[in-house]
């Protein structure tokens, strides 16, 4: 067990480290990239932290893009307060404190909450948005629309309605055996084949 422990965190600190310096440069189209590979190996280890993870540099993304808000006079507060709790997620990682971990990408959480509600153009905010469009993900990635909707805190209801409407469901996919989404899985997260 301590072996998978390992890998998980190795995984974890490599998508923290792309995704801190890619924020530091409001790299949009990297922030996106980072958060789709990170969700699909969220998906594929069941790791609520890396998707949380994801769903934290898909909304980075997402705030990144909007003009209304890195033009903003607050933007360089937001950023400086979000790059803060990103620094203090790694120094918790690098001493195997993942309730450190969870305690500040939480306070990395609630800054783009809060930056959202003071800042954002919408009534549904983008944490809840981006909760639910990688569920879906993971759902079209092959979990139950249980497993996705746990894995990243999104509601089933509306989880389910998303589906609906993007017509994700209606999607022919291939399916893999178990033996090949593990090697699939090993190869990602860089372990050797014996």
């Amino acid at each position: 067990m301590y072996w998978g422990i390992k890998v998980k965190e190795k995984a974890l600190f490599s998508f923290l480290k792309k995704v801190t310096v890619a924020f530091e440069k409001q790299d949009i189209f990297g922030l996106k990239e980072i958060a789709n590979q990170a969700i699909e190996n969220a998906s594929l280890a069941n790791d609520k932290r890396l998707a949380n993870l994801a769903l934290v540099a898909y909304c980075l993304h997402k705030m990144c893009s909007k003009q209304h808000i890195v033009r903003d006079g607050r933007w360089p507060e937001i950023k400086h307060d979000i790059l803060f709790d990103l620094k203090k997620v790694a120094k918790s990682l690098e001493a195997i404190d993942l309730e450190g971990f969870d305690h500040w990408l939480g306070g990395v959480i609630g800054s783009v909450k809060q930056a959202d509600e003071e800042i954002g153009n919408y009534v549904q905010n983008l944490f809840e948005k981006a909760r639910i469009k990688y569920a879906s993900a993971a759902y079209s990635m092959g979990l139950s629309l249980g497993q996705a909707a746990a894995l990243t805190g999104a509601d089933q209801k509306d989880l389910l309605h998303y589906i609906g409407v993007t017509r994700i469901a209606d999607r022919e996919t291939v399916t893999h055996g178990i033996g090949k989404r593990l090697r699939s899985f090993k190869r990602k997260i860089g372990v050797k084949r014996k």
